[in-house]
């Protein structure tokens, strides 16, 4: 069996700087502006490892959840899996920035699911 855990929720935001004060107000603590494909942030669940990142959308995106993330410990073994269970699974790939295995995955309702084996 293949350990598995939430790794990090990815929102699509109207107004960045207004989503970073309200998820700080919450509790949440900031972590870094990023340039993920445009202005972005993350931040971070105190006392833990799961992650909010944020993207401030773009004219042709709609505000919501873009994908849930689940770290992984053998990325391969569990694509084979779902492989053979019938899921069609785009993957798995190096991301050279972040040194992280990803894959993905849709749910039935079209909902992406993002795997990731870190280093």
């Amino acid at each position: 069996m293949v350990n598995f855990g939430l790794d990090h929720i990815h929102l699509y935001v109207k107004d960045l700087e207004e989503a970073i004060r309200f998820y700080e107000m919450v509790g949440l603590e900031f972590v870094e502006n990023t340039n993920h494909s445009g202005k972005a942030a993350v931040m971070r669940i105190p006392d833990s490892t799961v992650s909010l990142e944020m993207q401030e959308t773009k004219v042709t995106d709609n505000p919501g959840l873009n994908h849930l993330a689940f770290v992984v410990d053998d990325l391969d073994d569990l694509c084979d899996s779902y492989k053979a269970n019938g899921v069609k699974v785009d993957g798995p790939l190096e991301n050279k920035a972040t040194g992280r295995r990803l894959a993905t995955i849709r749910d039935p309702h079209g909902f992406l699911i993002q795997l990731v084996q870190k280093k």
